[in-house]
């Protein structure tokens, strides 16, 4: 990734320099307008998921050494007032317990000695907006929560769906 030095002598892509020279304004620019439109307290970090790009923004201390963030933009021409409704409906949204099943992995010492994973059944009640937070994870219905949470834990075949699973261990 090529680097390029803005004018406060700080390391950012070429990409994000691009942008900014291009008048692109970042989340935090945008979110101070709306601040001052709309009169509610909105932050960059709620603006990120409406952002029309990102580019890496500077080195940062993480926690495994030395790591780039993330600058988010939005074209000059962003309808601020839609923004700042659908920052605040999202906000509105309540907040909910929601069911999901995902794979787990267990270490398990072989026969031989050797070190193995084993997938296992893994079984969460999370309080979330939607279910599409945990991209990874499978929503279940609360029946199905309750129903199959003893089977936590259990192996995994290779590659079983949850539907498969719950036929499994509903005939034993």
């Amino acid at each position: 990734m090529a680097l390029a030095i803005e004018q406060i002598g700080k390391y950012v892509s070429e990409r994000h320099a691009e942008a900014s020279a291009n008048g692109l304004l970042t989340a935090g620019e945008v979110a101070k307008k709306l601040r001052k439109m709309s009169g509610e307290k909105i932050t960059a970090a709620e603006l990120k998921p409406f952002a029309d790009e990102w580019h890496h923004g500077g080195f940062y201390k993480g926690g495994s050494g030395s790591t780039m963030g993330r600058t988010y933009f939005f074209y000059p021409d962003t309808n601020l007032t839609e923004l700042a409704h659908k920052v605040l409906a999202e906000r509105a949204e309540p907040i909910v317990t929601r069911y999901f099943f995902s794979a787990g992995f267990e270490r398990q010492i072989g026969r031989d000695g050797r070190k193995r994973w084993q997938p296992v059944a893994k079984f969460e009640a999370l309080d979330c907006k939607t279910d599409d937070y945990y991209p990874k994870k499978i929503a279940i219905t609360q029946q199905d929560f309750e129903s199959l949470k003893e089977f936590e834990g259990r192996e995994l075949e290779p590659y079983e769906s949850f539907s498969h699973f719950k036929e499994r261990v509903q005939k034993c």
